[in-house]
């Protein structure tokens, strides 16, 4: 069950791994060349130039090493910012305020339809996870379960996330880290859903198009492809198709996160700005955002003679 010992530690990264920005359920990409500087562009700022990154929270462990683009950003940065304190979200005290929250006291089928309980039951008969797992939860907490469930079968780990790495590199070298949101505030992302909410929530797990057993491996792959476009195609169907998820999730969140980015962006200290992929996209993401204040957001574009720039920062990572 998820409140095994081994699960505390990373209850939260099943959020986290979610709020990827639902490009967990992207079906399939084109055939693309692995890309040196995945959702990554850089912006000048009134006294330097900062980067920004669009992160995958959950990888598998052969992921490799980390594109050169990205290891190059990381180099020249000075401060790294995340979403939020990574290590506090992994703690035992958010876990279990995560698990206690979620636990709902007549269990799962007392808080949704009879439609919806038997839609969560052939999911998880088809991703092969013990029923208990959902049954004295509440309909977020479920929805979180299956993603968790899915990129765990599949090797994928918040042990291996792209923003893990950089924060644990950032620890061993002495980089300043900051964050847009307080942890207690991320975890409450969740755990003070509406009834509403959760149940559309969990609904959105729920669809056709929803999270499958291979789409960890496809997620990953447009990540590498920088598939920009395909991961806007599902941020546009999913503020159709669940608006208030959307909003609660994604445009939300880029509006509370906006006023601090500016002001980052005036800071002397050149900063690698680490979010969900699709935060930085879409109408509503903060590329849009940052263009319509009047700044200048290009891709980077790596520098070919750093070819084994990932090995050397991979190495750093493996030696905390």
């Amino acid at each position: 069950m998820l409140l095994e010992p081994r699960y505390r530690g990373r209850v939260v990264n099943a959020a986290r791994g979610l709020l990827l920005g639902l490009c967990a359920l992207l079906a399939s990409t084109a055939a693309r060349a692995a890309s040196d500087a995945p959702f990554l562009w850089q912006v000048k700022g009134a006294k330097a130039t900062h980067y920004l990154l669009g992160s995958v929270h959950l990888l598998p462990s052969a992921a490799g090493r980390l594109p050169t683009g990205i290891v190059q950003a990381y180099r020249s940065a000075d401060a790294l910012v995340f979403e939020s304190d990574i290590d506090a979200l992994q703690g035992r005290k958010l876990s279990a305020q995560l698990l206690e929250a979620a636990t709902a006291p007549n269990g799962i089928a007392a808080e949704v339809d009879v439609g919806t309980l038997r839609r969560l039951r052939q999911r998880m008969r088809t991703l092969r996870m013990p029923t208990a797992q959902c049954e004295t939860y509440r309909p977020w907490f479920c929805a979180l379960s299956l993603e968790l469930y899915a990129y765990q079968r599949a090797g994928f780990s918040g042990e291996y996330g792209l923003d893990r790495r950089l924060h644990d590199a950032a620890l061993a070298d002495g980089r300043s880290m900051a964050w847009f949101e307080a942890p207690e505030r991320h975890i409450a992302l969740f755990t003070d859903m509406a009834k509403p909410l959760s149940t559309q929530f969990l609904d959105a797990a729920l669809a056709e198009n929803g999270l499958k057993a291979e789409e960890p491996v496809e997620m990953y792959r447009a990540w590498r492809d920088n598939d920009s476009s395909g991961i806007e195609a599902l941020i546009a169907e999913m503020k159709h198709d669940y608006p208030a998820v959307y909003e609660h999730l994604l445009a939300g969140r880029n509006r509370a996160w906006l006023p601090e980015l500016k002001r980052r962006l005036k800071l002397p200290e050149r900063q690698l700005i680490v979010v969900g992929a699709a935060h930085w996209l879409g109408p509503d993401g903060l590329l849009a955002s940052l263009t319509a204040a009047g700044y200048q957001v290009r891709p980077y574009l790596a520098i070919d003679i750093d070819q084994k720039a990932g090995l050397e920062l991979d190495a750093v990572v493996a030696r905390r």
